[in-house]
């Protein structure tokens, strides 16, 4: 403003000084001089612009509380930056059956109750054989009476002596015999249900006495907790950026503890119906407490950065071209301002974001007092 109001004094009065002369050389249509005369005026100019910069100076140093805008900045440098997809998850077991029988009849006896810690191959529960077994020592001792008279012919046979058809006929006999005793006793087998893998008994609702049946009666329900993993249904967008071996942290509300795992394995079907893929996070042996189906919080590292330049988000503008700017600070002739600096910004933590391009590191921005700051203004840092 200074500026303006002594320069319009200046032209006015050099207008009314020269005025006669600058007239007389423009009706001269003498190139020469019009072009002398213009060097004359814009020299005249520059010196009275040098002039009012000294001017401002010295008041700008007399003045001991100039109305500068207040500004606080920060620094950027480049730190390491994790980036992490947040998803639902949900805690499985291949190893979680409900056990049945294959075998119809009365509960003889239950040798496990809710709780118990058991190894592969232990007695679980018994089923009355219904009389299988004197039927199979029957069957048995008409068993070793065909097998020794078998052997007998075999030995005769072997020796040219008798005939080709008694042979067959015992050694048929024998056979059938054998066949049935063999499956005698995978009958009787069944009445005996043992744990097909070591684990945890849960949920006993067999009782002694009752009559069960195959493919019916729900008996209990094993499980092993040392082979759990967490399951996720991820969004198909994520599909190139989730990979087997991806770092992920799995939180569990209702136990407030998180563990550091990874993905186990990537899926490559999309449900067409939530769009979404599996994926199946380890979830090695530990003293958590973790049960099947216990609900989880997902944050898988789908990109990361050693070297990336991280400020707040909350000190990035838009201007009305829907473009991302800063206020960067520079320094000219020993006074402070800033700069409008457009910006490209990535991915970002929920509070800093990633600069892609528009800063490099050691680059001082405004962090507070953005508001009334314009492009190229003069400003005041505190710290």
């Amino acid at each position: 403003m200074k500026k303006t109001i002594i320069l319009f004094l200046f032209f006015s009065v050099m207008s009314c000084e020269n005025n006669i002369t600058l007239q007389s050389v423009l009706e001269s249509n003498d190139i020469e001089q019009i072009k002398l005369k213009r060097k004359e005026i814009a020299a005249s100019k520059e010196k009275i612009s040098n002039q009012l910069q000294i001017i401002d100076d010295k008041l700008d140093e007399l003045n001991t509380n100039p109305q500068l805008p207040i500004v606080e900045i920060i620094e950027v440098s480049t730190v390491k930056f994790d980036h992490y997809i947040q998803v639902q998850g949900s805690v499985k077991s291949d190893e979680l059956i409900n056990i049945f029988p294959e075998f119809s009849g009365i509960i003889k006896n239950i040798y496990v109750k809710s709780g118990d810690i058991v190894k592969k191959g232990q007695p679980l529960l018994k089923i009355d054989d219904g009389g299988l077994k004197e039927q199979l020592s029957q069957l048995e001792i008409g068993f070793e009476l065909t097998k020794t008279t078998f052997e007998r012919q075999k030995r005769l046979w072997n020796q040219n002596i008798g005939s080709e058809i008694k042979f067959l006929e015992t050694k048929s006999m024998y056979e059938a015999q054998k066949q049935g005793v063999n499956q005698l006793k995978k009958q009787i087998k069944k009445t005996l249900i043992e744990a097909p893998f070591s684990g945890t008994i849960d949920n006993v609702l067999a009782k002694k006495g009752e009559v069960v049946y195959p493919g019916k009666s729900n008996l209990m329900m094993l499980l092993n907790l040392d082979n759990l993993y967490v399951e996720s249904n991820v969004p198909e967008k994520y599909i190139a950026l989730i990979n087997s071996g991806n770092k992920a942290f799995v939180h569990f509300p209702l136990l407030d503890k998180t563990i550091l795992t990874k993905v186990r394995q990537s899926g490559n079907y999309i449900n067409p119906i939530n769009r979404t893929f599996k994926i199946e996070l380890d979830i090695e042996k530990n003293n958590l407490d973790i049960k099947p189906n216990l609900n989880s919080k997902v944050s898988i590292n789908d990109y990361s950065n050693e070297e990336a330049l991280m400020i707040n988000q909350n000190i990035i503008s838009i201007d009305s071209n829907n473009e991302e700017y800063v206020y960067k600070v520079y320094t000219k002739d020993n006074k402070t301002y800033v700069a409008k600096t457009l910006i490209n910004t990535g991915k970002n933590d929920g509070v800093n974001i990633e600069v892609l391009s528009g800063l490099t590191p050691n680059d001082k921005v405004v962090s507070e007092g953005i508001r009334k700051l314009i492009d190229n203004s003069r400003v005041k840092i505190i710290n």
